[in-house]
């Protein structure tokens, strides 16, 4: 059972809402996202482009713009080396058309996820140069690249990175960390420790939109690509799970906003066939685009997602696109089966007693573990590394929870890797099998999780009456997003409340249409997509079983929760109402 938990804030809540003429709700979860002047306020709320910091404040940044100028100017050949997910294709699809469009010689290269893996290899660095390379440019990888990059540089190439991953590290015996940084010619990376760039939570499609529009600067051209590069990097925003405060909120609030305009024919053909129509909100981007792109990596190779946006016939992206859409079906098949060995796996080994689970499932596509140990970890709440059986050895994924920073916890085992590179939350890995059992156990046996960190906590934003839940402060709500890391969709909740109505919809008629009544006798609906095994078990102890088979075919009950929820406007057949999406009840 997850923690409820109320946020608090020491903001003048009745003031902010005065000033911006908004709902007190509102202006709580405003003022509960550290939100309290004008200014920061007005920045959330308005995100306007000319908040966006400098580019050039990044370390290295000019070094990159001058090396690639150059390239372009002397006809040098360029290969953009970008990565097999939604953030690198995006970003490979930005620099190449930004170095084809300035009239340079370019092409690009992506690994192949099974055959090569992440980042970049010895053998794809020899072939490189066998093709005439003069310049690589990495984005969404190489800071992790050092014998890589040490050997294209010894072949003659020059590297620049652009990446936003943690630097590889060194600790001291006084216990000092130092930054191992590939010898690239210019290595771009805001999470570099000597980097002084403001904000450090850019994804890759977010630094090759800004190094975009700094190269189209400095070679004096127009910068004709903005809208749609802009609306490529909120893509990647969105799918990388980065934070989306700051920088990373104005292009994800502005991208997703001209996605809808964008004259991209590829990510047209792709909108049009989820049948995805007006703006593109954060669903879209995060559960309908993203996979889509993603699904080509996995399944086939992940240029066919990039060839897919640098098309210019539209009939061609439309075949594509129904392509891409097909293995995005076929990978969702393959996860559910996934999943559902995952934690058999689990349950049948006694893993569930870890904190930290390391599952081996050999025959589970390799392409899918990221998703796989995504779902594992929030079954369980605990931190997953789920490994299959790849060529050579074995490969995964790590997905981990707020309290465990999965990246630092797998360097201090970084001598079992082959490779290994990641974040906080996620990290990629390679080893041989024979050190699973060695991993799962040096990481059980050093773990600083506490019971307290292994319990899900639900924060929420207000406790309301419905009374409080006007058509009006719905569509404020909905003003606050994109929503997604440090930017929640807001939670609230209602104590005290009656259920009266239940009605069961969906396919498998498991999901449910709710009616509340709350102590004033004011009533709200709400839709629960994944509460009806918790409803249904709640009801069958306090009623019989026919009185629980007539609840369950609409019959009038009155059953007192709390309930936890969101607050959404729903739009059908052109009608707006109020629905109240609900996350959890307690009885």
């Amino acid at each position: 059972m997850a923690k409820w938990v109320l946020k608090r804030n020491k903001a003048y809540t009745e003031k902010i809402a005065e000033v911006f003429s908004i709902s007190q709700v509102t202006a709580n979860v405003l003022a509960n996202r550290g939100l309290g002047t004008k200014e920061t306020i007005e920045k959330f709320l308005y995100c306007p482009m000319e908040d966006m910091y400098d580019g050039y404040l990044m370390k290295d940044m000019k070094k990159g713009i001058d090396i690639i100028e150059n390239a372009i100017k002397n006809n040098k050949k360029i290969v953009v080396y970008g990565d097999y997910d939604v953030d690198g294709v995006t970003s490979t699809v930005i620099l190449y058309k930004t170095i084809r469009h300035l009239n340079g010689n370019v092409s690009y290269y992506l690994p192949h996820r099974q055959k090569e893996g992440y980042g970049m290899n010895i053998d794809a660095i020899h072939h490189l140069k066998e093709e005439n390379t003069d310049v690589i440019l990495c984005c969404d990888n190489g800071i992790a690249a050092y014998e890589e990059i040490k050997e294209a540089v010894f072949l003659g190439m020059e590297v620049v990175i652009l990446d936003h991953h943690e630097a590889p590290f060194e600790t001291e015996e006084n216990g000092v960390k130092h930054d191992v940084l590939p010898p690239a010619s210019a290595v771009i990376d805001n999470k570099r420790s000597d980097c002084n760039y403001p904000f450090k939570k850019l994804c890759a499609g977010g630094m090759s939109y800004k190094f975009s529009k700094l190269l189209f600067e400095k070679m004096n051209r127009e910068f004709v690509f903005d809208d749609e590069f802009l609306s490529f990097a909120a893509i990647a925003t969105i799918c990388d799970i980065v934070d989306l405060m700051d920088e990373n909120r104005i292009i994800a609030k502005n991208g997703l906003y001209k996605a809808a305009d964008c004259k991209n024919k590829g990510l047209k053909a792709l909108m049009a066939e989820a049948g995805i129509e007006g703006p593109l909100r954060e669903y879209h981007a995060g559960f309908i685009i993203g996979p889509c792109i993603n699904a080509t990596g996995r399944l086939e190779e992940a240029k066919e997602a990039v060839e897919l946006f640098i098309e210019e016939d539209g009939k061609k992206a439309m075949d594509t696109a129904a392509y891409l859409a097909r293995l995005n079906n076929e990978r969702k098949a393959m996860t559910t089966k996934a999943v559902e060995e995952a934690v058999e796996n689990v349950e049948k080994n006694g893993l569930n007693k870890d904190s930290v689970l390391v599952i081996y499932c050999p025959d589970v596509h390799e392409s899918i573990a990221g998703i796989v140990a995504g779902r594992v970890k929030e079954i369980y709440y605990k931190p997953v590394i789920l490994l299959t059986k790849g060529d050579k050895m074995a490969k995964g994924s790590a997905r981990s929870i707020e309290s465990y920073n999965i990246f630092e916890e797998l360097s201090k085992c970084k001598d079992l890797f082959y490779k290994f590179g990641g974040h906080p939350m996620a990290a990629g890995l390679s080893l041989e099998e024979k050190n699973i059992d060695v991993l799962r156990q040096r990481l059980n046996e050093n773990s600083p999780l506490t019971e307290d960190d292994l319990t899900e906590v639900t924060r929420i934003e207000q406790i309301l009456d419905f009374n409080q839940i006007t058509m009006e402060c719905a569509y404020e709500l909905e003003r606050l997003s994109p929503f997604g890391k440090e930017n929640p969709s807001p939670v609230f909740a209602s104590v005290g409340v009656k259920c009266i109505k239940v009605t069961l919809m969906g396919k498998n008629r498991d999901m449910m249409k709710m009616l509340f009544k709350d102590k004033n006798g004011d009533y709200m609906e709400g839709v629960s997509f994944k509460g009806y095994d918790m409803f249904c078990t709640e009801i069958e102890k306090r009623f019989t079983k026919n009185e629980v088979k007539r609840i369950l075919s609409g019959d009038n009950i009155e059953v007192e929760m709390d309930i936890l929820y969101n607050i959404s406007v729903n739009r059908f057949n052109g009608m707006e109402n109020i629905q109240l999406t609900i996350k959890d009840m307690r009885f």
